[in-house]
């Protein structure tokens, strides 16, 4: 190890020891001055406590400056160098074993003496036999070297010797450790104030008792000590165990001073007598003091941490967010928090010691019952009753009460807890909105794929037909007819589709400035001349993602519905904008979630409407026009298609005040796209290729077959997907397309496209289905590589999906599929 990086470490050692063996040589030749038995035993011997302090706040590793120290002083008395060396190390094993004791019995309480556990540590234990082995050592190493007077008898000197050093322990360590060690309440002016007074008092009133300036008329001689007895417990009651133990040093230093020079009570004629009455005195003076200090000390802890807690209840129930308060058994109002004051808009210096103003003036049975509850003892949870604001205005609340017992056990009054449950209410009210909607857009998707099975059935015959019969002629006619309203009820079930999410849609990023702007001649010729259309739109807005198509038919839906809803004209205004929702707006709008948005809002100065008609708004064929004026989808097509483009939308209206409806988009961060131009339509659709057609609906795939086949291809036909294997496995030619529905039952038409894959990697796949499975709608993107078409389709629609998959360059192979769960 480099011996530099060593330095460092041990200088500051060896500056502290020097310092301590230093004290300890000063204060062992003061106690050396007072030596009764020849010059190493003293009545008092303060170089204990020092030592003992010094070893508990330094650590043992200081005991060399001990023993340096006690060397020193008594090598500088006449007794031998051996001797001298053998009462330095009894001193040392004293201060060590005492250090030792203190912190084997009182733990981290050792080096303070505000616990009791210090104390009696002291008192009991390390004093006395730290004492007792170096007034063994002390004493024998004289005996042995022939350093102990002549005519002195061992015993008495062991026990001056024992008695010294015991009361050094009793009266120097404790003044060195409370003043060492950090001590509860002793701050400021007040403290120190008090101690200065305590110690003067005790010099003053010690002088006057000690130095025999009583008449013996006056107070019995043998009394005099007692009247310091107040001092040592006023000191160790007001400031603890630092006045205390001052207070028994001043004391202890007087009465050793006037006993050595023969004065005061305790000046007798023979030494053991002397020393007794003095250790006697002195130790129990110093242990009043020490046990009344740390009492005091305990009981100003103990008062700390009731005033702490009270603080820190107090402090949770101001900062609480739900109203507390609390009432006697009359009912009037002991506590009144902050969030009571939010809650009901009483202050407190309004409601204390009155009573609760909160309850309604008709009264309110659901809170009597829980009054006689609690009165009874009971704890009430989750009570819901309606209270009243100050403004007169209900509010209904969940409310918790508990009894307060009072000092005789019995019930004193009640503690409650009221939560507003306005806001609770408002989110289940969205919440079963959302949930009926969904239960309603799951309704929908399966009746328009069901639907979708008959129409394709219905068109497909319809054109046939319209293919053989005589243009013009009646029947001409009439299958025409059947063929627009089959269209009408395709038109309808595409709605439902998008109401329920599950159309197919090509999203990618636009401009939704471009699109209103875009948009604006056709809306004006559709809103009429009376109605004024604005535009607010944001210089910079950011894109999103949506398919623009469908964004179009929104913001087209939506003003249709505010122009109707202006039948003596008004105003509309489109407006966009960049904004950022919040946790706080997100708790507030369930499910929406916090992040930058693109708002496009759309408002109207029409009739507006209630909360009973807004609370219906997005459902599927509700309307409140009049009957042949509206199928009731268009606000229900909006919600399908913002919903699928992962947005949220929420209308904002009030009777005779109009209605703003607002959309949030997610923003994306790249550059809209091009929006790519309609394919060209395929110049010939007929084909002579062999086509596998798999569909479990007997009618559509009878007509899908008779279709294709007219056009010149050759069919194959299954009513399923096993079926459709061993159609293929018995066909021993090439199969180039297969035509499958994307849900049937028993095996899914992307499964069975994998399983022909591997036998027929050149076949091509068309999926057709009137009810998007996941796999080919997966949050609203088509995934790449799949050619679809949606049903209902005719023959022209079929020939034309059919010979564009076939031509395409590549493939059509499927990929696994996603989920076979349907959205």
């Amino acid at each position: 190890m480099n011996q530099r990086s060593v330095r460092p470490r041990v200088w500051p050692w060896v500056i502290k020891a020097v310092v301590l063996a230093a004290a300890y040589f000063v204060v062992a030749r003061v106690g050396l001055r007072y030596a009764a038995i020849g010059e190493s035993i003293s009545p008092v011997w303060p170089p204990t406590g020092l030592a003992l302090a010094a070893l508990l706040v330094l650590g043992p590793r200081y005991w060399p400056a001990v023993f340096f120290g006690a060397l020193l002083a008594n090598a500088a008395t006449a007794v031998p160098l051996t001797a001298a060396t053998g009462i330095a190390a009894g001193n040392t094993a004293e201060a060590v074993l005492g250090a030792y004791l203190m912190r084997r019995l009182a733990g981290e309480h050792g080096v303070a003496f505000d616990h009791l556990v210090a104390v009696r540590a002291l008192v009991l234990v390390a004093g006395p036999l730290s004492a007792l082995a170096s007034a063994g050592i002390g004493v024998g190493t004289l005996w042995l070297t022939g350093a102990l007077p002549p005519h002195s008898q061992v015993a008495s000197a062991m026990g001056l010797w024992w008695g010294g050093d015991y009361l050094g322990a009793l009266v120097v360590a404790p003044v060195l450790l409370s003043w060492a060690t950090h001590t509860d309440g002793f701050v400021g002016r007040r403290p120190a104030v008090e101690l200065a007074l305590f110690a003067g008092g005790a010099l003053l009133v010690a002088e006057l008792v000690l130095g025999r300036l009583f008449p013996v008329s006056f107070l019995p001689q043998i009394e005099y000590p007692y009247l310091l007895f107040p001092l040592v417990i006023g000191a160790a009651l007001r400031i603890g165990p630092r006045g205390a133990s001052l207070a028994t040093l001043v004391v202890a230093l007087i009465a050793v001073g006037h006993a050595a020079r023969g004065g005061g009570p305790f000046a007798m004629q023979t030494v053991p007598s002397t020393a007794v009455a003095l250790v006697l005195y002195i130790g129990l003076l110093a242990v009043t003091g020490l046990t009344l200090g740390a009492v005091a000390a305990q009981g100003r802890r103990a008062e700390t941490a009731l005033r702490d807690a009270h603080a820190n209840l107090q402090g949770v129930i101001e900062s609480s967010p739900l109203a507390i308060y609390a009432l006697d058994r009359a009912g009037n109002v002991l506590s009144w928090n902050p969030a009571s004051e939010t809650l009901y808009g009483w202050r407190a210096s309004e409601v204390l010691d009155g009573p609760l103003p909160t309850l309604p003036q008709e009264g309110d049975a659901g809170d009597r019952a829980v009054r006689e509850r609690v009165l009874r003892g009971e704890a009430v949870k989750g009570a819901e009753v309606t209270h009243r604001r100050k403004n007169g205005s209900p509010v209904t609340i969940s409310l918790s009460v508990a009894p307060l017992y009072g000092a005789d056990r019995q019930v004193a009054g009640m503690l409650a807890i009221a939560a507003d449950l306005t806001e609770m209410r408002r989110l289940e009210v969205q919440y079963r909105q959302s949930q009926k909607l969904e239960a309603i857009g799951r309704l929908a998707g399966g009746i328009a794929h069901d639907f979708n099975n008959i129409l394709t059935a219905i068109l497909s015959t319809s054109e046939l037909l319209l293919a053989e019969v005589v243009p013009a002629s009646r029947v001409h006619n009439d299958v025409d007819e059947i063929r627009k309203a089959a269209q009408r009820a395709a038109g309808l079930t595409r709605q439902l589709l998008v109401f329920s999410r599950q159309q197919v849609l090509e999203p990618r990023v636009v401009d939704v400035n471009a699109l209103v702007v875009e948009a604006q001649q056709l809306l004006r010729r559709l809103i009429g001349e009376d109605i004024e259309l604005r535009t607010a739109l944001a210089p910079s807005l950011e894109a999103v993602r949506a398919d623009p198509s469908q964004l179009e038919q929104v913001i087209l839906n939506l003003v249709m519905n505010a122009r109707d809803a202006m039948p003596r004209g008004g105003a509309i205004t489109i407006e966009t904008s960049n904004v950022e929702l919040d946790g706080g707006y997100a708790d507030r709008h369930v499910p929406a979630r916090p992040g930058p948005y693109v708002l496009l809002a759309v408002s109207d100065t029409g009739i507006g409407m209630d909360a009973a008609t807004q609370a219906r708004l997005f459902e599927p064929f509700f309307t409140t026009k009049q009957p042949g004026e509206g199928t009731g989808l268009g606000l229900a097509t909006v919600y399908g298609i913002v919903k699928q483009s992962s947005g949220y939308i929420w209308a904002y209206s009030e009777p005779h005040h109009g209605t703003t409806f607002k959309i949030y988009f997610p923003r994306v961060g790249r550059a809209p796209e091009p929006v790519a131009a309609p394919d060209v339509p395929v110049a010939t659709m007929r084909g002579s290729e062999v086509i596998l057609v798999v569909e479990d609906q007997d009618e559509v795939r009878r007509l899908t077959r008779r279709m294709l086949e007219a056009r010149g291809y050759a069919v194959l036909a299954a009513a399923s997907g096993p079926d459709a294997l061993q159609v293929a496995e018995r066909h021993k030619g090439q199969i180039d397309l297969l035509v499958t529905d994307v849900v049937m039952p028993g095996m899914h038409g992307h499964e069975l496209a994998l399983l022909l894959e591997p036998t027929r990697p050149e076949m091509k796949v068309l999926y057709v289905s009137g009810y998007p499975d996941a796999s080919i709608v997966h949050q609203g993107l088509l995934k790449p590589g799949l050619a679809f078409l949606q049903k209902p389709f005719g023959p022209d629609g079929l020939a034309r999906k059919v010979r564009e998959v076939l031509d395409a360059r590549g493939s059509d192979r499927p990929t696994p599929p996603m989920s076979t769960e349907l959205r």
